[in-house]
């Protein structure tokens, strides 16, 4: 287990953002991931998990410990029936570029998607709502840990899952390993499919400047459109895609509360419902 101290957390996250974590644990095994939770629990300390940092906007200054989930399980394995088995600090670039090892396939539109695989089922992502893609569409079953009680469970199937949405966003747990069945699919498919969605990135993405994502996963498409183009400090609703906050020198996290605060205060005022993506580490 690597333990860092007054970390700047410029590169755990995509808004680019310099904060500093008091203290960050990078458990390397399931089993120091679990004794580390187990101790903070022990001594009552609340405490963040972070993945690959595409949707956390931090605090300049984040007090509670942190603990990174890129490290704890990197494992890919081909199993019988044509089954995966992923280790939930993968990253979902290496995954879908790994299957090709296999003639495997289905999530390319997901490579342009800065997240671990345990993130991306966390999150549900999918290539938006009109297509009726997601990952969970090849999920078999799901090992997490279940910080209520710190027992190690298994979710079969994928029935429980929806648009942007999965079972475990309304439990404490962290997810440690996913069991995938992807289709067949030619190794010249994938690779064109990789291409497809990086030139589509570039062309409608605002991937010029450092951001976080999709800020809603639920949000008044007018709305968010007239949000185009503010500015709040260094942070912009981005000109070229909508729901999107840019980096553009500078921000903090309180410029980027600020943009969703007035989104949010617009929504309310008319009572139309959202939902907020990102998250808030303070």
């Amino acid at each position: 287990m690597k333990i860092l101290k007054s970390v700047d957390l410029y590169k755990y996250n995509t808004m680019k953002l310099h904060c500093f974590a008091e203290i960050m644990y990078i458990p390397e095994s399931v089993n120091e991931l679990v004794e580390l939770i187990t101790m903070l629990k022990e001594q009552h300390l609340n405490f963040y998990c972070l993945g690959a940092g595409s949707n956390i906007i931090f605090a300049e200054r984040v007090e509670r410990p942190i603990i990174n989930l890129m490290f704890f399980d990197n494992s890919l394995c081909y199993c019988e029936n044509g089954i995966v088995q992923c280790g939930a600090s993968v990253r979902i670039q290496k995954l879908i570029s790994w299957l090709k090892n296999y003639s495997l396939g289905g999530i390319e539109y997901l490579f342009s998607v800065p997240s671990s695989v345990g993130g991306a089922v966390y999150m549900n992502a999918g290539r938006g709502r009109k297509f009726n893609m997601s990952i969970s569409d090849y999920i078999q079953m799901v090992k997490y840990l279940d910080l209520s009680d710190m027992k190690i469970k298994t979710l079969c199937g994928n029935e429980y899952f929806s648009y942007r949405t999965s079972p475990f966003q309304k439990i404490n747990v962290v997810i440690l390993n996913v069991f995938f069945k992807f289709k067949k699919q030619e190794l010249a498919v994938t690779e064109r499919l990789i291409k497809e969605r990086l030139e589509y990135s570039k062309k409608t993405l605002s991937a010029d400047k450092p951001s976080c994502g999709s800020v809603f996963n639920k949000v008044n498409p007018f709305i968010i459109r007239l949000f185009m183009g503010k500015v709040s400090g260094g942070a912009m609703f981005s000109q070229k895609t909508p729901n999107w906050i840019c980096n553009m020198g500078n921000a903090t996290a309180k410029d980027i509360e600020n943009l969703v605060g007035r989104v949010i205060r617009i929504h309310r005022l008319f009572l139309l419902k959202y939902n907020l993506e990102i998250r808030f580490f303070k």
